[in-house]
């Protein structure tokens, strides 16, 4: 789990953020939309013809705190971002092998470094352009 205020990686079981110390128990996650497998490609960085990507294993989730990928064979989390911690974003369109893309690319800041994540659909552009509304509302008002 993430703290919401700051975005430090934090143990379920916590009660208080050990990097801000802000309490967590009130802070209760609740899931917004999701989407995939099936269609959706994500990488580390930009899509690109020479890029890594995972392709139609992983379920994105977002929630009212953060926005994770799951993967569908291991249940395991992919990737993590706290809206808290997302510098820049874009949803723009793609030409990749098969077609047009929708992507939704993040900037986010980790404690020791900048990353960069691109969530891509090709079957439902719906899904990246909801995802980009329920980000920017969320981060308006703040992680609830």
């Amino acid at each position: 789990m993430l703290c919401p205020s700051c975005g430090t990686r934090v143990l379920d079981q916590d009660r208080f953020c050990t990097a801000c110390g802000k309490p967590l128990g009130n802070n209760q996650e609740n899931v917004l939309h999701s989407f995939g497998p099936w269609g959706v490609n994500f990488c580390f960085g930009r899509p690109g013809t020479f890029v890594m990507m995972h392709k139609n294993d992983t379920k994105v989730t977002l929630t009212n705190q953060r926005i994770y990928g799951t993967s569908i064979h291991t249940n395991a989390h992919l990737f993590e971002v706290s809206y808290v911690t997302i510098i820049e974003k874009e949803v723009y369109d793609f030409r990749l092998n098969l077609g047009p893309w929708k992507v939704l690319w993040m900037k986010y800041q980790e404690p020791a470094k900048t990353k960069e994540i691109s969530i891509m659909s090709f079957l439902s552009g719906q899904d990246i352009t909801v995802a980009y509304d329920i980000l920017q509302k969320v981060q308006d008002r703040g992680p609830q």
